[in-house]
C-alpha cells in the first residue's frame, strides 16, 4: 500500500482550526488518513524503547514489560524483564521468522507465520477494515512523553469500541493499543512506557545464532498464504470443513497447508479487517495445543469441546467426521462457538 503524505499536527485542531475560506475537514476523512497512515510506520522508522503490555483473563491480568529494538523495515529484538517467568528470554523476529531465545531451558523455537504481516496496523486490507469499522478521532494525549492523537475503532455492525489506539502526531507509529470486549470491558493494553528513535542499533542485537549449548525446534512453520481457497482445501488430503456461519463483516481471506508439529494441518485464515480467526484441522488425531494453560470444558450440539481464554484471544477445540479442529480469535467464546457449529463440508 502506497504511504499517505499527512500533516498529522493539524489533526486534533483541525474542525476548529480550518480556515474560514475553506471547507471544513471531514472528521471521519481525517481519522481514516491517520489511520492508513500509520499502517507503514514501522517500515519506515527505527526505535528502541520500552513497552508493557497486560491481558485480562477470567483469572485476572497477566502483564510483561520488554525491551524492544526495532530496525526498519522488518528486523525487531523484544526482550522481557518482567514477570519473573520470562526474564531475560528474548524474541528476535525477522520478516515473518521468529526466533524465541528461553534461556531457562536453554532452547531456541523457530516459527514461521505470514499472517504477522497481517494485524491491524499492518493490515494491507484497509478497505475491509475501514468498510467494516469507524475510525473516529479523539483527545489528544501523551504516551512516553510524545503527543499522541486517538483513534477509536467502532464496529458498524454492534455499535460497540473494538480498539482505541494512540498515534505518534510526529512519526504515526502507534504507541498505545487497547482492545475491548462487547460489554465495554477492556481485554488487552499494549503502551509504551518509553521510545527514542534512532538509526543506531548495534547489529548483533538481531542474531538468531543459538548460543552454545542450546538445542533447536522448529515450532509451527506456516507456509504461504494463498488467495486460491479451493484449490488449498482440496489438497489438504482429507475432505475439508468450513463454516457456514461467520460474525457480520467477517470474510476468508486465505488458506494454506501447514506443518504444525509435524501434523499436516489446513490452516483457513478470516478476518473483518480488525479481529481474525483461524480455523485449523487435519485427520491425523493430532489434539490442540493448549500450552501451559489448562483448558475448560463446554458443549455445542453433538459435541464435547475445550477452551482456554487469554486476553482477547480464545481458542476453541473439537472432533468432527474425524478430524480434529480448533477455531482461534480475538471473539468471544460464544462467538466462536456460533462459528463450530456451523462447521461443515
Amino acid at each position: 500500500m502506497a504511504a499517505i503524505v499527512f500533516a498529522i499536527a493539524s489533526l486534533p485542531n483541525a474542525a476548529m482550526s480550518a480556515p474560514t475560506h475553506g471547507p471544513t475537514p471531514n472528521p471521519d476523512r481525517l481519522a481514516q488518513d491517520l489511520l492508513r497512515a500509520c499502517i507503514d510506520a514501522p517500515k519506515n522508522l527505527s526505535y528502541v524503547g520500552e513497552i508493557q503490555s497486560t491481558r485480562w483473563g477470567p483469572n485476572g491480568a497477566v502483564a510483561t514489560i520488554a525491551r524492544i529494538e526495532h530496525e526498519a523495515p522488518d528486523r525487531t529484538r523484544r526482550l522481557y524483564v518482567a514477570p519473573d517467568s520470562v526474564y531475560g528470554d528474548y524474541v528476535v523476529t525477522i520478516g515473518t521468522t521468529s526466533y524465541e531465545f528461553d534461556t531457562k531451558r536453554n532452547r531456541l523455537v523457530q516459527t514461521q507465520n505470514p499472517v504477522l504481516s497481517s494485524q491491524v496496523a499492518l493490515n494491507d486490507n484497509f478497505a475491509l477494515l475501514v468498510s467494516n469499522y469507524r475510525p473516529v478521532l479523539g483527545a489528544n494525549e501523551i504516551v512516553a512523553g510524545r503527543q499522541a492523537a486517538t483513534i477509536s475503532l467502532i464496529n458498524k455492525y454492534t455499535g460497540f469500541r473494538a480498539m482505541r489506539i494512540w498515534i505518534d502526531r510526529e512519526t504515526k507509529l502507534i504507541l498505545a493499543k487497547e482492545t475491548y470486549r462487547s460489554n465495554g470491558a477492556i481485554a488487552s493494553r499494549v503502551r509504551f512506557d518509553d521510545i527514542k528513535y534512532t538509526n543506531d542499533i548495534p547489529a548483533g542485537l538481531f542474531s538468531t545464532n543459538p548460543p552454545s549449548g542450546y538445542s533447536v525446534v522448529v515450532g509451527y512453520r506456516f507456509s504461504t498464504l494463498s488467495t486460491d481457497i479451493d484449490k488449498t482445501t482440496h489438497s489438504a488430503g482429507f475432505e475439508a470443513l468450513g463454516p457456514r456461519y461467520l460474525p457480520e463483516g467477517f470474510s476468508i481471506l486465505s488458506a494454506d497447508i501447514s506443518n504444525m508439529n509435524g501434523v499436516r494441518t489446513l490452516h483457513l485464515v478470516y478476518s473483518d479487517g480488525l479481529r481474525m480467526v483461524s480455523l485449523f484441522e487435519n485427520a491425523s488425531g493430532a489434539a490442540a495445543d493448549f500450552g501451559s494453560a489448562k483448558p475448560l470444558q463446554t458443549h455445542f450440539g453433538n459435541h464435547d469441546a475445550q477452551y482456554v481464554k487469554q486476553g482477547p484471544t480464545t481458542l476453541l477445540a473439537w472432533r468432527d467426521r474425524g478430524l480434529s479442529l480448533a477455531l482461534v480469535g480475538d471473539l468471544e467464546l460464544k462467538e466462536l462457538v456460533a462459528i463450530a457449529a456451523s462447521v461443515a463440508p
